[in-house]
């Protein structure tokens, strides 16, 4: 019999800060397109996302909010931005603010810690023919997203060279494993961005909203980011009821080549394993300290999950290699604590959307 008590403390926002404490270079999540007359360089420099995780008692019913953010260097007026997905997601805009607020929040509670403490926590409870289909296609802020499935092995290149964008000569591989999958590609065309050489732009952040096809794997995409040239930093910030399993077992981060940075703990005002009000702040008492730093978290809260509470959890990885990632099994996914070492995670169970992960080598 398999246990599903969890520990406190892990995924439900997660923020790829790098532009703030790591050298700028490319990072994970998708791959830039540039259009077909540009030679030039364009990468991803840094990347902040946010991941809201909603996981489910019944499988296929995870649900997730993915909060993209790119910094690029180079000098094409227009580029593409190519992100896949387990299912279509709906694409709106987010305040590119919140990624501050909470680069400032770990910063501060480090500073207030020293080194951190790590407190103590108990277990806690038509189209079908054509060979590119586009299943929507709409105008977000400075973005034209277009979500399409390949349909038919070897379309999505040329499906992407009729859009004005270069294609992937050496993509294939990595296209047609998100193809066998089933899954989609999310397709953004930006026209005003307005790069200019050695300046940086950040671009505003986008929303995506998509079932995992799981119930307690969160989904982060990372092989197609194999397929730039530069080593890569991932930094993560991860608001959940659970703390993510690190070390516990093979199915924990630090196997990813992660390690962890920060993560909230209960004090002796804190009711133990209830997590914290990030949609009002003030009136949570570890929280209450540092609220005035985090206005438009807490409105991101109070918009989407309000009155939920959840733990911070900060992980890095640092120089992961293109090629190493590309041959990964699969992109990043990753798991609540469970506290018997012997659980197997639901979705990384034999037949399960997170299986190929985590398989046994």
């Amino acid at each position: 019999m398999f246990m599903t008590r969890i520990l406190p403390g892990a995924f439900l926002l997660l923020l790829l800060t790098t532009a703030h404490v790591l050298p700028p270079s490319a990072l994970a999540d998708g791959k830039l397109m540039p259009p077909r007359d540009y030679k030039g360089s364009l990468e991803e420099s840094s990347q902040e996302a946010i991941i809201i995780f909603q996981g489910s008692t019944k499988m296929g019913g995870a649900v997730e909010d993915l909060i993209l953010k790119i910094t690029v260097h180079g000098e094409a007026s227009t580029f593409g931005w190519v992100v896949p997905f387990p299912s279509e997601p709906r694409v709106t805009r987010e305040d590119a603010r919140i990624f501050k607020e909470v680069f400032d929040y770990v910063e501060a509670r480090k500073a207030r810690s020293g080194k951190g403490k790590k407190g103590k926590l108990e277990a806690a409870r038509g189209a079908e023919s054509r060979p590119v289909v586009v299943l929507s296609r709409k105008v977000v802020g400075s973005y034209d997203v277009a979500v399409v499935r390949e349909k038919t092995r070897g379309t999505l290149n040329g499906w992407l060279g009729k859009e004005g964008f270069q294609t992937l000569p050496d993509g294939e591989e990595v296209i047609e494993f998100y193809r066998r999958k089933g899954y989609v590609f999310a397709c953004m065309k930006v026209n005003d961005a307005g790069l200019r050489k050695d300046t940086p732009v950040d671009l505003h952040p986008l929303r995506f909203t998509f079932k995992t096809g799981g119930r307690d794997g969160i989904y982060f995409p990372m092989k197609m980011t194999g397929l730039q040239t530069a080593p890569f930093n991932v930094n993560l910030n991860v608001f959940y009821k659970a703390w993510l399993n690190d070390r516990l077992n093979r199915y924990g981060y630090v196997n990813r080549g992660f390690r962890l940075r920060f993560r909230d703990w209960d004090s002796t005002a804190c009711k133990p394993n209830r997590g914290k009000n990030y949609s009002a702040p003030e009136t949570d008492p570890y929280l209450k300290p540092l609220a005035h730093r985090i206005p438009s978290v807490a409105k991101l809260f109070q918009k989407l999950h309000p009155g939920k509470r959840y733990y911070l959890t900060n992980i890095q990885a640092r120089g992961l290699e293109p090629r190493e990632v590309r041959d990964w099994s699969d992109d990043l996914w990753l798991f609540p604590y469970y506290t018997d070492p012997d659980v197997v995670p639901f979705d990384a169970r034999p037949g399960e959307v997170a299986h190929t992960a985590w398989k046994q080598d």
